[in-house]
């Protein structure tokens, strides 16, 4: 009966995971913070649903969880420490982490099964056939828009993902493995010949999509993972050669067909990935990269804290300070920059880890179908991590899972796996993910009701913070909003209102710490309620937290000419434009003709 029963659990978790693959693209790639908790919650349920059928059948929980514990454990241990550029950033990222690598282990022992592998490749292959069509369509219908809807985070949009890079990122891995399965199938012969130019259809398709999306960087991964997948199959299995002609052939019959679907413009602006850095995104991208060095060699061994690259980088900026930069437009360099040399360590052992497991089957591999589902799994990615050195994939929740996926697949044992552990710890494993869970979703509802209360009227807006911070004093941006709400009641009058809103924002900075334009807005209001000094202060510490922030600045500008006079507002003009190597020259002059009058 128990063993019966964990077969069902078993199951019912693997069928969430599926359905998670399916749906995770449409939020936006599920980058929002209500839909990337919601994923991870659904995802915990299902790791948690798994772990105790293993236990009730008495399996255990197999081996490969030690190598994958390691960067959960690193995000604790920094926690302790109290390393973390912003602590509560980085038990978000350990929640993530927890719910992926869960996911990985999940679904790489279910896909020993080829009944199972099947189910998470066509599950991956619906995702993006469905993400294709819908790019397509809306790059004719109203290509600067998702959903009909524009809006500031829109900025180079196709098919659900705010950028075409990201949309590039979960395709390509679709193209390759759909390749993968087309060489498969054909192997098996005539009974399979339909199916297989079904999978040669989709690779054509998938790869024109990706080429439409105009990701150069995505073109150069998708080039690669082709030249793996040929590799691959030249080096392994019966018939090698022959495999990798085979699949040679069908990357550059995608190709092609993909370079004829697509307008000349759009060929012609992947061509230039050829010419270099020429442009205004090239180079911010160098630009972020140096100011993620420096992050890095500021906590070489330990790092800034997982998840909190958004928070620790401005103190390194060099250019670019009008623009926000939350991520390091480069996987590996974010992952050094907040886990240091032990982070790129640990996810190096989980990636032997994964190696060892991909030799093993494909050496042991004796069914066509599944070998093929393996080889287009590696390439996908061989492909993404390409991608990865000169953007963030990884960080999109939905191509998070979506690699996981094509891991599991590449990575699943070719025979039972030893298991760590028996009955309890497999039962012990889902309480805690149970646990997990239901915390990540009570998480996903503190994002909706940030998000609720932001787009509330003014009337109604310090009801809402009030509510939101009731049920979830961890987020700093409600606490923050709420104290600019106080603001504005204060008029900028010293009162029990501004009081109110010095309150707030001790509390935003004290959950994150290096929240710079939080501990701007503390200093213009202690200046508002009659406390120059402490303004004083908070403007120079807000400063060198971000010392290109151009609104920081200008702001510390204005309270220095206000309480000191035109010379110190100059000098802070002057410090900005010396740390800022990007700012505008005649914003720049304007700035600063303020302060000391026009030129004669």
């Amino acid at each position: 009966m128990s063993e019966a029963s964990g077969r069902r659990l078993r199951g019912a978790g693997f069928a969430l995971i599926l359905g998670a693959v399916v749906l995770s693209p449409w939020p936006y790639g599920s980058a929002d913070d209500r839909a990337r908790f919601a994923l991870s919650a659904l995802l915990l349920l299902a790791a948690a649903l798994w772990c105790v059928g293993r236990g009730l059948d008495g399996t255990g929980l197999p081996a490969l969880i030690k190598p994958a514990l390691g960067l959960p454990l690193l995000a604790i241990l920094q926690l302790i420490l109290g390393t973390s550029a912003a602590p509560v950033w980085t038990v978000e990222a350990l929640i993530l982490l927890l719910a992926l690598l869960a996911t990985f282990l999940v679904a790489s022992e279910e896909a020993r099964e080829h009944a199972a592998a099947r189910w998470l490749a066509a599950a991956l292959l619906a995702a993006c056939a469905a993400q294709a069509a819908f790019g397509a369509w809306q790059w004719s219908a109203s290509p600067a828009r998702i959903y009909g809807r524009s809006t500031p985070i829109v900025t180079a949009p196709f098919g659900s993902y705010v950028n075409h890079n990201h949309f590039a990122g979960l395709v390509e891995m679709g193209a390759l493995l759909a390749a993968g399965l087309c060489a498969g199938l054909a192997r098996r012969g005539e009974r399979r010949l339909s199916r297989a130019v079904l999978a040669g259809g989709l690779t054509l398709g998938l790869t024109a999509a990706h080429l439409a999306s105009r990701s150069r960087g995505g073109l150069v991964a998708l080039l690669s993972g082709f030249a793996l997948l040929s590799l691959l199959a030249a080096t392994h299995g019966s018939g090698a050669r022959r495999t990798a002609t085979a699949f040679a052939s069908l990357g550059v019959v995608a190709l092609c067909f993909g370079a004829l679907a697509i307008p000349a413009g759009t060929r012609q602006h992947l061509a230039t990935v050829l010419a270099g850095p020429t442009d205004s995104s090239a180079s911010y991208r160098l630009d972020t990269a140096a100011a993620t060095l420096r992050t890095w060699a500021s906590a070489p061994l330990i790092g800034t804290g997982l998840g909190a690259f958004a928070d620790a980088v401005p103190a390194f900026k060099r250019a670019h300070g009008n623009v926000r930069t939350t991520h390091a437009e480069s996987d590996a360099l974010e992952l050094a920059a907040e886990g240091g040399l032990l982070g790129l360590g640990l996810a190096g052992a989980l990636a032997l880890a994964v190696g060892r497991r991909l030799g093993e089957r494909l050496e042991r591999g004796r069914d066509p179908v599944r070998d093929g589902l393996t080889l287009g799994a590696a390439a996908g990615m061989g492909a993404l991590l390409v991608h990865s050195m000169f953007d963030f994939n990884l960080r999109l929740p939905a191509n998070a899972l979506a690699f996981v996926v094509i891991a599991a697949l590449a990575a699943a044992p070719h025979a039972a796996s030893a298991a760590l552990g028996r009955r309890r710890v497999a039962l012990f494993a889902g309480g805690l993910l149970a646990l997990a869970a239901a915390g990540t979703a009570w998480r996903a509802h503190g994002a909706m009701l940030l998000a609720r209360a932001l787009e509330a009227p003014q009337s109604h807006r310090l009801a809402a913070f009030d509510a939101l911070v009731r049920e979830h004093p961890y987020i700093a941006e409600a606490f923050r909003e709420r104290a600019l709400a106080w603001r504005r009641l204060a008029s900028g009058r010293p009162g029990a209102r501004l009081q109110r809103a010095v309150r707030d924002l001790e509390e935003a900075t004290r959950i994150r710490p290096r929240w710079a334009e939080a501990r701007a807005d503390l200093a213009w209001t202690r200046f508002a309620g009659g406390e120059p000094d402490a303004a004083a202060r908070d403007f120079a510490q807000a400063a060198a937290l971000d010392p290109t922030h151009r609104g920081i600045a200008l702001g510390r500008a204005e309270f220095l000419g206000l309480s000191q006079g035109g010379e110190a507002a100059l000098g802070e003009l002057r410090r900005l434009r010396e740390a800022d190597a990007s700012w505008n020259e005649s914003e720049a002059r304007r700035a600063l003709q303020r302060w000391q009058g026009p030129p004669p």
